[in-house]
């Protein structure tokens, strides 16, 4: 990686290479949290809007890996990514490793994330966790960091019991 320095006192403030570099990694970074957060508080507009036009949300089933993956994509593709979650009364995702690999306006990473989902069942409901990674691909259009294909595989899941549930209805 080259870098692009300035004489300190010039009062040139254009980012060096470098600096463009960990703004590049901060704006991915708030690109997957935001992720999350459409998906947590069910927000399908902000949820299209982190995918490039041709962007796609590629997810693997690993309990029957002979099974083509379900591919998403487009305003149908988001609606059925939606879908999925209907019989959820909430999720959480907790977001972890954040792994990214730049060149020029296209990136790749690995994202690693604890997606915890609350069904109804029993008296407080049941809770899956599931252990996610994600594989990213990234372009920048318009000066804005999107996804232009994310692969989602599940690496294990855990089934648990809840006590209580104190769903709040102004979540969003």
């Amino acid at each position: 990686m080259t870098y692009t320095e300035t004489k300190p006192g010039r009062g040139d403030t254009r980012p060096t290479a470098g600096r463009q570099s960990v703004q590049d990694r901060l704006d991915l970074r708030q690109l997957v949290d935001a992720y999350a957060l459409a998906v947590d508080r069910r927000l399908p507009d902000l949820f299209a809007s982190l995918f490039s036009d041709d962007g796609q949300l590629v997810v693997r089933d690993t309990d029957r890996p002979y099974r083509k993956p379900l591919v998403l994509d487009g305003r149908d593709g988001w609606t059925k990514a939606f879908a999925v979650l209907a019989p959820c009364v909430l999720t959480t995702h907790f977001v972890g490793n954040h792994l990214v690999r730049l060149s020029g306006d296209r990136a790749t990473g690995e994202t690693y994330c604890l997606a915890h989902e609350i069904y109804p069942g029993g008296e407080a409901g049941r809770l899956l966790v599931r252990s996610v990674r994600y594989r990213d691909s990234y372009c920048r259009t318009d000066g804005r960091w999107r996804f232009s294909r994310r692969e989602l595989t599940v690496d294990w899941v855990e089934e648990r019991v809840l006590r209580s549930l104190n769903h709040s209805p102004d979540r969003a």
